[in-house]
Order: C-alpha cells, then structure tokens, then sequence
C-alpha cells in the first residue's frame, strides 16, 4: 500500500500541486527569516517544554459491550469519567462517535473518491446507535435535548457547567455493525478456521480540549485525552480475543494450559506458543455459550481488540530497562505465512527493546500483534497487521516496525494530530534508525527518499494540515519527506550525538502530553543552541527545494601550488550545508564541509582552498545525501593544469 500511495504521489501529485518555477531565486532574507513564535505563556515556554501551569484534561473509561458474530453487532454502554483541568468553565462536551463514518450521509462517505482510498468509506452501516445518554446519574432517563449529533461527533450540553478542578460524570448506551470492510480500519476475515474479526473506533470517546484551540473536533483518531481504561467483551466462548491492556480475568477466559503457557511467556526470553496451531480444532468453549473476557491499560483513551477462533498465539517476555518487563504477542491465522509470522513475537521483542533503550522505555505492560484483514494500524498497546506480509521492503518486519514505533509517536508523544509529519513522520525516521540498527527492510531507504523528494516539484508544505492534504501526495507528506528532514537534521546539521540528546529528551518530557509543532522546534532550538529558522523554513513551512552548484574555480595568483578559491552558489530558496569533495592532480582528495549559515548573507559564497597541485576536479555532496535536484552543476571539471 505504501508502495501505491508514493507511485500517486510521484506521478501525479506534483502536477496537481505544482507551483511555477518563477519566482524561486534565492534570498537569503527570506530562507534565514527568524520565526514568529508564539509569545512564551504559562502553559507553554519560549524553550518549547511545558509551562508551570500546563493543563491537560483526563478522561478515564469503562467500557462493556457483548459481540454477536452471527449479526456482527457490537452492543454496550461507556461511562466515562471527565477532568476539567483546565482554567476554563466548560459548558458543553464534545465526544467523537467514529463508527458514524460509515454512515451513507457522514462526510467521510460524501469526500470517499468514486475509484475509492485506503480510509475511505467502501461499504456503509448505520453507525452508532445512540439510545440511552446520561450525565450525572446513569439511572436517570435520557434527555435528547442533552445533546446534538454532528456527523462524528456529539455535543453534550451540561445541566451544570463543569468548573476549573471538577470532573464529571457521563455515558450512553450504543451498539454499531462491524462493517466487513472496515476502510482499513477493521473488517472481518474470512480463514478456514473462523473468521477474524479486527474491531477499532469502537465506543464514543471524549475530544481534546486543550490551550491551543480548544475544542479539537475534526481531528485523527490519535489525538486523545490518555487516561485509565477498564473495557469487557462478552464474545462466543470459542473465541479468543486479545487487543489494547492487560487480561485481569485469564482464569476465566483461558484454558489451564493457556494459562501456562502464558504464565511461561511473561517470564521468558524465548518465544513460547500458548496456543498452536493443532490446538485450534481442539473445543475450548467448555460448554458454556459466552466468555467475558475484561481488560486493563493506564495512560490510553482509546483501544483496539480482535476476536477469533482461528487465532495460534505466541508470546515472550521484553526487558524494558529499569526492572521493567512487558509481554508481546502475536496471534494470526494458520493462513499466515508461517517462516515469517513464526517470528513476529521475537522480532516484536527486539523493536519495543530497542525503542525503549534508544529513546524512552515503551509505556503498557502487554503488546499484542494481530494479524488479519487491516494493513496496518497502531493503538495503544496493539497493532493490526495484514496477515499475508511476508518479507521485503513492505513485508512484516517493516510492518512491525512501523506499527510498534506508533507507541511513541503519536501515541505516547501525542503530537497535534493536524500535523501529518508530528505522527507518521517522525516515527518513519525512528522506523528508519531501528531498520539500519538490525539491517532489516524499511518501507523505504533514505536514499530513495532523497531521490523522491529531489524529483517530485514544489507541493504541499509539511505544515499543512492533514485534511487538505492530497491523497496523491500522502506518502511524500506524512511518511517520506518529514523522515528525511529529521534525518538530514541529524546527519547534516546537528550531529548524532547532540541530536539524540535533544530528541530523546523531548520525548521524555511531552510524553502523554500533547505538544505542537512549534513546541519541537522550539525544543530542539534550545536544547541544541542552535537557530534552526532556516532548515524549518526550507522543510516545513514552505515548499522550497534545493539547488547548489559550483560557479568558479580561481588559483592564487595563478598558481595551484598557492590555494584555490573556490565559488558555490544556492539557486534555489531551501539552504543546507555544503560538503565538497576535491581531487588533485598528486592523487590527494580531501573534503571539506560549510555550515548552511554560509548562505544566511548572499547566495554566493567564496572559500579558500589549500591545493598543493591543480584540481582535477570538485564534487559538491559526493555522497549524494542532499535532495539537489540539478545534479549536473555539482560537478566542476580542470584541465589538471
């Protein structure tokens, strides 16, 4: 899928969104523009951390549903229990009701492409069905003058308004269809053995009030108030079922030897099978006709979870530093590719230790990998993943890669969720990091995004918000070009070392928090001591591309023996530092390297060479590391005389 949405992008975005070439001369007061921050508040400082007075609201969740997989009907109620940390009366609610997409007249279903997308909506339901809402006591009847339902969401009108430091509580009873084609959100598959349900965006939940827009309506599913959640799901007793938290009932829900079995995987190094794949026609409803199964996760306003009886499940114990430990899992099909899903759990157990040892140590106790009939997506504590993913590029360890980065960003770090690259972008270049870590496949290597982002012409900025975003642009956008930045900002202009400081200390102090975009610049600006102003202008605030080219090559007084002034020149309005590699007729090659302040006064900068023979020839980025998009004027040839 990857794969198809960056083939889109090349071949078609840039022409929808190209902007002419006039006009792209170089200046270095626009490029080098200091930014307008925001002022410094109480809430959020000049150094991009929280403020003394940072507020975040909490909303905390018990959910309990019954599942019918003769009619695929989920049925239940959520209370929820709502904080208002904030400074600010609240009169009113406003709560997601995410399976109303799938509604024939929601929005999503009205801006779906007749050829179709990934998350558009391909097969409609009802969506939820709301018949009982309650605020205060839940024995009370429902008053439909208490709220308002707006396509996805539903404003909740309070009889009190809630005050600064009081929280509330509130509720409905619904039910939905699971959708079969669940816009790659969840589904049903089909598998010899049973169908394998994959459920997520399943009960209403509170938005996102916070002190930058107040009420985020509108928004992805990653932007969430995190808190505590306690959810059950009634299910046939023949399933298994497995999804965001720790299982607290497992005496009730499991076999004796399932019990084993897992008891064995939590205290283990090596991958223990808890269920195989010769247990599987093997009864486990034990006469009874249901099982609730009743699960437990902190820091989380959201979940996911799969049912099935076709399920095989390994699991094995991951050290997460600090007398740490956590459990991953991985329960697929026998329709699986078994040499690759075999190893799924040992890999998963690889990438959440890496993770947790090269940033922060990953958050939940448990993480479970379901495979079936999703791509691929992440919510707390588990990861869907397409039950046919094999190996390469776009196979399973870059789907677990990927998938299990998600913990981080834009889970636990949970970045505005309008900012494409603050979710899918950063974690592709830590997905990249980890992939050169184990010298496994990505979904792409720096070097093709490097050769993407240089062919593809001036597009959207990295900016923008995510709903105007392109479909044909998306891979380029979310994925690709923002992972390239933080790569060549670490590579190129930082260095390593001062970088992951930075980063691993800007993780460390939003997580479960929610910071903007302008909060990570700032944050890296001054952790750094670095003014960044023109590596954000060039790659996220506008659409400027990069063009450095060698203009002249003079000896002094007309002999190489005495130095070479060498001249370079930026063309284009992105600046980056320069590294220029140059030959000499003795044999001697040397390189040096030129901060991109060179570029801050004049788009031509002169520098002093030391030759001790004549240059037989110059080479700017000799390792092609930088998007140049005119490669023929990198290159100066001598005559050697």
């Amino acid at each position: 899928m990857f794969k198809q949405l960056l083939s889109c992008c090349l071949l078609s975005g840039a022409s929808l969104m190209a902007i002419a070439q006039s006009g792209n001369e170089y200046s270095p007061s626009e490029t080098f523009k200091p930014n307008s921050w925001l002022a410094s508040s109480a809430t959020r400082t000049a150094t991009g951390r929280p403020g003394a007075a940072y507020w975040q609201n909490r909303a905390d969740y018990k959910v309990t549903v019954s599942f019918d997989t003769l009619t695929r009907i989920i049925a239940g109620k959520v209370s929820i229990q709502y904080f208002n940390n904030s400074p600010e009366t609240l009169p009113y609610l406003w709560l997601k009701l995410p399976q109303n997409r799938f509604r024939k007249d929601s929005k999503t279903a009205a801006l779906t492409p007749v050829n179709g997308t990934r998350f558009g909506v391909q097969e409609n339901t009802d969506g939820f069905s709301i018949s009982k809402v309650w605020t205060g006591d839940p024995k009370k009847n429902s008053d439909s003058s208490l709220y308002m339902i707006t396509d996805e969401y539903m404003k909740i009108n309070l009889a009190a308004p809630l005050k600064p430091g009081t929280s509330v509580s509130l509720g409905m009873d619904f039910s939905f269809l699971l959708p079969r084609n669940g816009s790659d959100y969840m589904g049903v598959l089909n598998t010899k053995n049973g169908a394998v349900y994959q459920v997520s965006q399943w009960f209403p939940k509170i938005s996102v009030y916070d002190d930058i827009l107040g009420w985020n309506i509108f928004t992805n599913g990653y932007y969430i108030e995190p808190g505590k959640l306690d959810y059950s799901i009634t299910a046939p007793a023949n399933l298994i079922v497995q999804g965001t938290g720790e299982l607290m009932n497992p005496a009730e829900t499991l076999t004796a030897k399932e019990q084993q079995q897992l008891l064995r995987a939590m205290k283990s190094d090596s991958v223990i099978t808890i269920r195989s794949a010769g247990s599987i026609q093997q009864p486990r409803d034990e006469g009874k006709k249901t099982r609730t199964w009743r699960f437990h996760a902190d820091n989380v306003g959201d979940a996911m979870w799969a049912a099935s009886a076709a399920f095989i499940w390994d699991a094995v114990k991951v050290d997460l530093g600090g007398n740490r430990t956590a459990t991953a899992m991985t329960l697929y099909p026998v329709e699986s590719s078994a040499a690759a899903w075999s190893n799924a759990t040992a890999h998963a157990k690889k990438i959440l230790e890496y993770y947790s040892r090269q940033w922060i140590p990953y958050p939940y106790k448990t993480m479970a990998v379901i495979g079936g009939g999703v791509t691929g997506l992440a919510s707390c504590g588990v990861s869907f993943i397409q039950y046919t993913s094999t190996f390469g590029s776009n196979g399973l360890w870059s789907k677990l890669n990927h998938e299990l980065g998600h913990s981080w960003f834009n889970i636990m770090i949970t970045g505005s969720a309008r900012q494409n690259w603050m979710c899918e972008g950063l974690n592709s270049f830590i997905n990249d990091l980890s992939g050169k870590h184990f010298n496994e496949p990505a979904a792409f290597t720096i070097k093709d995004a490097t050769s993407w982002v240089a062919r593809t012409k001036e597009f959207q900025p990295l900016t923008e918000p995510y709903e105007l975003i392109l479909y044909d642009n998306f891979a380029l956008h979310a994925y690709v070009k923002p992972a390239l930045a933080l790569h060549l900002l670490r590579t190129q202009v930082l260095g390593s070392e001062k970088f992951d400081a930075a980063f691993r200390d800007y993780m460390r102090t939003w997580a479960f928090k929610h910071p903007s975009g302008e909060n990570f610049f700032r944050f890296m600006e001054d952790h750094c001591g670095e003014d960044l102003s023109w590596f954000w202008n060039g790659w996220f605030r506008n659409n400027w591309r990069l063009d450095q080219s060698i203009e002249k090559v003079e000896y002094l007084n007309n002999s190489p023996d005495n130095g070479a002034y060498i001249t370079i020149k930026n063309r284009d309005k992105m600046a980056m530092p320069v590294e220029v590699e140059v030959q000499e007729e003795n044999g001697k090659t040397a390189r040096m390297r030129l901060p991109a302040e060179v570029w801050s006064k004049h788009r031509e900068w002169t520098f002093l060479y030391a030759s001790t023979s004549p240059i037989v020839r110059i080479k700017l980025d000799p390792d092609r590391n930088l998007p140049d998009y005119t490669r023929s004027n990198n290159v100066w040839e001598g005559s050697g005389k």
